[in-house]
């Protein structure tokens, strides 16, 4: 008996094209496209993909107490260099009243 289940999803991709390259219209080169976005996810391979996309089938594997209550869990660690600080404003005052 195995202690981790499969599951199979395909999912949609489309391209995210660069802002030059929806400008000059030129988007027969791999140097036009910036990334990529899932735009669906079915359980089975799609009959009707989106137009522009592609298909990916992925198959994931999770362990069986991922299931169980108070069981699953998850670390995610978000690096400073993907943070935006925003300033903190503080209003105060003293015992009196008055503002600091």
């Amino acid at each position: 008996m195995t202690d981790s289940v499969r599951a199979t999803v395909y999912l949609q991709v489309q391209p995210d094209y660069s802002w030059r390259a929806r400008q000059s219209g030129k988007y027969d080169e791999p140097s036009a496209i910036d990334g990529a976005k899932v735009v669906g996810s079915t359980q089975n391979k799609s009959q009707k993909p989106k137009p522009g996309t592609v298909e990916v089938k992925v198959v994931i594997e999770l362990p069986k107490g991922a299931f169980l209550p108070l069981r699953p869990e998850a670390i995610v660690v978000i690096p400073e260099t993907l943070t935006t600080p925003h300033p903190v404003t503080v209003e105060a005052e003293d015992a009196n009243g008055e503002a600091l």
